[in-house]
C-alpha cells in the first residue's frame, strides 16, 4: 500500500525486526515478583495537540489531536512509576490560549525539585508576520493578525520561572513549515532555534524537538501517530534505556534513540534535535521505567512443516507456498500473559492465541507448562497456508500482567464481520490495528542468532532446541516474525 504523506511528518520504512526462530524472551518477572522499588517524585504534564483551528487563514494538521491523545494515555499507563501524577491534556477547542498558557505558568508551579516535569506540544510553531523576532506556538482560538495577543509565546525565559524542577522536559512536535504564512519559512526557523537555545542556559531544563527548525515533521501512516512521537512513546517506554538499573530514563538516552529511528525511518530528511546545558545530557533524568527484581523467561519459537514432514525456523527470511503448515510452541518460566496475533496476507487479523475456545481469554499462562499453538499441545495440529498469497505477520505479545488495552484490541477482532475474517476486510483498518499494537507495546528484544532445527518432528525434540536468547527491560514485550506467502 502506498504511504500517505502528508505535512508536518515524513513517510519512512519500517524496518522490520528480524525475529529468529528460537528465542528466550526475558521479561521482568510476573506475580508475585514485583517491580523494584522507584526513588520518590512526582510527574507533573500538560499535553497539547491542535489539528482544528478557528482562524481559516492557520492551515489544518492531520494527527497532533490523535497524537496528544496518545502521550497522554502512555502517561496514564505509567503513573504507577510516580508517587503521584498531575496530567493535563488540551486537544483542539479546549487547546485555547489561556487554557495553555494557564496550565503552562500556573499548573507546574507545585513541582518539586525531585518531581518530574513533561511538556507536550503538537500543532504549529509561527513567527509572527508583523514581528518575526517573536515565537509563538498555535492554539485553537489564535488570531492569524495578532500572534501576541491571541498565541502563546515562546521565546522567553519567564515561560518557565516559577517551576522548582530540575526535571522539566519539553517535547515539542510543531511543525516550522509556515502555518498560515509561507513566506515566513526562515523567519520561523530563526526565531524557534532562538527559543530553542534557551534551554542551553537553564539548568534541569531539556527541550526535546521534533526535527531542525529550517526542516518540516511529517507522519507515516503506518505508524498512527507522527513518526517523532511514535519513536518518543517507544523510547520512553523503554526502549530508550533498556538496561537502566535505577530506572531513570536520560535527556541523552532518550534523544540518541529518537534521533536515530526518525533519521532512519524518514531517510535522512528529518533530524531531532536536543537542547540543554553542555555536559548535562547524560546525568539529566526525564522519565521512568520500571525495574525489576527478577527477570521472566519464556522460551519461544516459530516453526514451519514442509511436504516431507521435516521441519524448520519460520523467520523473516522464509518463503512459504499455499497449503504449507506452520505453528508456534513457546514455554514460560513464571506465571505471564501471552498473545498473539496475525496479519495475513489480505489485510484481515486473527488471534491465534488466547483461542476463542478458552475460558477466559485472558492469555493467562503457567510456568513450566509447554504450548502448542494451534490448540493441542501434541505437534499434530498446524495453521494452514490458504490461496491468498503475499506478506503474512505474526506478532507475539509477552506481559508480566493481565493487559485490558490488548484485550480491548481483540475485542476489536472479534467484533469483525465474518466478511472481514475471510479477508475482505480493508487494509487500512488493519493497519490502524498495528499501529495500535505498536503503540500498546513498546519493547522489542534483541535476539542472539538461532541454531537450526532440521529434522526435528515432534514438540519435546523441538523444545529442546530452544537455546537462544532475548534481553529486555521493561514490564512487556513484542516481536515479530513476516515472512513470505507465494502459490504453490
Amino acid at each position: 500500500m502506498a504511504n500517505s504523506v502528508l505535512c508536518r511528518f515524513h513517510t519512512g520504512t519500517v524496518k522490520s525486526f528480524a525475529l529468529t526462530l528460537g528465542v528466550l524472551l526475558v521479561l521482568a518477572a510476573a506475580s508475585p515478583l514485583r517491580a523494584a522499588s522507584q526513588a520518590k517524585g512526582e510527574l507533573y504534564a500538560v499535553v497539547v495537540g491542535l489539528t482544528k483551528f478557528q482562524d481559516t487563514e492557520i492551515r489544518p494538521l492531520t494527527v497532533s489531536d490523535k497524537d496528544a491523545r496518545d502521550f497522554y494515555a502512555f502517561l496514564e499507563e505509567q503513573k504507577r512509576l510516580f508517587s503521584k501524577v498531575h496530567l493535563s491534556l488540551f486537544v483542539n477547542e479546549q487547546a485555547t490560549r489561556d487554557n495553555v498558557t494557564k496550565a503552562l505558568r500556573d499548573g507546574l508551579k507545585a513541582a518539586g525539585k525531585d518531581d518530574f516535569v513533561v511538556i507536550y506540544l503538537s500543532g504549529h510553531g509561527a513567527a509572527d508576520p508583523k514581528r518575526p523576532d517573536e515565537y509563538y506556538f498555535i492554539t485553537h482560538d489564535t488570531k492569524a493578525n495578532n500572534l501576541y495577543g491571541t498565541a502563546v509565546w515562546m521565546n522567553q525565559k519567564a515561560l518557565f520561572a516559577g517551576v522548582d524542577s530540575d526535571r522539566v522536559l519539553l517535547l515539542s512536535d510543531a511543525c516550522h513549515s509556515g502555518g498560515f504564512s509561507p513566506g515566513l519559512e526562515k523567519a520561523i526557523a530563526k526565531e524557534a532555534g532562538t527559543f530553542f537555545s534557551l534551554f542551553q542556559d537553564l539548568k534541569g531544563r531539556v527541550a526535546l524537538a521534533s526535527s531542525r527548525p529550517d526542516e518540516k515533521s511529517y507522519e507515516d501512516q503506518r505508524f498512527g501517530n507522527s513518526i517523532f512521537t511514535h519513536f518518543l512513546i517507544k523510547g520512553l517506554r523503554g526502549e530508550a534505556a533498556r538496561d537502566s538499573p535505577d530506572g531513570n530514563v536520560t535527556a541523552k538516552q532518550l534523544y540518541e534513540y529518537v534521533y536515530h529511528k526518525v533519521r532512519d525511518a524518514t531517510k535522512q530528511g528529518q533530524s531531532p534535535q536536543l537542547y540543554c546545558v553542555k555536559g548535562r545530557a547524560e546525568d539529566t533524568s526525564v522519565f521512568r521505567i520500571p525495574v525489576y527484581n527478577q527477570p521472566l523467561k519464556v522460551k519461544v519459537q516459530f516453526i514451519s512443516k514442509d511436504d516431507a514432514n521435516q521441519v524448520h525456523h519460520l523467520t523473516n527470511d522464509s518463503v512459504l507456498k499455499s497449503g504449507r503448515r506452520f505453528g508456534c510452541q513457546f514455554r514460560p518460566e513464571s506465571d505471564c500473559y501471552v498473545y498473539i496475533f496475525w496479519w495475513d496476507s489480505t489485510g484481515a487479523v486473527g488471534r491465534l492465541f488466547p483461542d476463542d475456545r478458552l475460558k477466559d481469554g485472558s492469555g493467562a499462562v503457567n510456568a513450566g507448562r509447554d504450548y502448542w499453538v494451534p490448540t493441542k499441545d501434541d505437534g499434530k495440529h498446524w495453521f494452514v497456508l490458504d490461496k491468498n498469497v503475499g506478506e503474512e505477520t505474526i506478532h507475539f505479545l509477552a506481559s508480566r500482567e493481565r493487559n485490558p488495552k490488548i484485550e480491548a484490541l481483540y475485542e476489536k477482532l472479534r467484533s469483525m464481520s465474518q466478511a472481514a475474517r475471510q479477508g475482505t476486510q480493508g487494509k487500512d483498518q488493519s493497519l490502524l490495528l498495528a499501529a495500535e499494537l505498536e503503540r500498546l507495546m513498546g519493547v522489542e528484544p534483541k535476539t542472539v542468532p538461532d541454531q537450526p532445527v532440521g529434522g526435528l518432528q515432534d514438540p519435546g525434540s523441538l523444545f529442546q532446541a530452544l537455546e537462544n536468547e532475548i534481553k529486555i527491560s521493561g514490564a512487556e514485550a513484542v516481536y515479530r516474525v513476516n515472512f513470505k506467502h507465494i502459490a504453490p
